[in-house]
């Protein structure tokens, strides 16, 4: 597990190879890995502490003798956000493109 203010790469091949490391084609387990694979990036701690940093900053730089600590601050957590926002997407878009190969379709693997 990574530092929760800076969020671990994660890429195509990896959770491609995860998907395929659990050596199953049910939706299910697919679904749990990915989930467990993105563990704190898609839940609330990241997000949380992205926004926290937005609305810190934002606060910190109207007041302007702190603006020096906010506008990083601010920066950084824009930063995080898109970040979190892209490996989230990254993560979908191959359990997608995995299901389909393998010949499952994503309605079972969501409900």
């Amino acid at each position: 597990m990574g530092h929760p203010l800076i969020p671990g790469k994660l890429d195509r091949q990896m959770v491609l190879g995860a998907l395929k490391a659990t050596g199953s084609s049910d939706p299910d387990v697919l679904y749990a890995r990915k989930e467990e694979l993105l563990g704190e990036r898609k839940g609330g701690t990241g997000q949380f502490m992205a926004w926290a940093l937005i609305v810190l900053g934002v606060v910190m730089t109207l007041m302007v003798i702190t603006a020096p600590v906010g506008i990083p601050a601010l920066i950084y957590g824009v930063w995080l956000q898109r970040r979190l926002t892209k490996l989230n997407g990254v993560a979908e878009t191959t359990f997608t493109e995995y299901l389909k190969s393998i010949g499952v379709s994503r309605q079972a693997a969501s409900t």
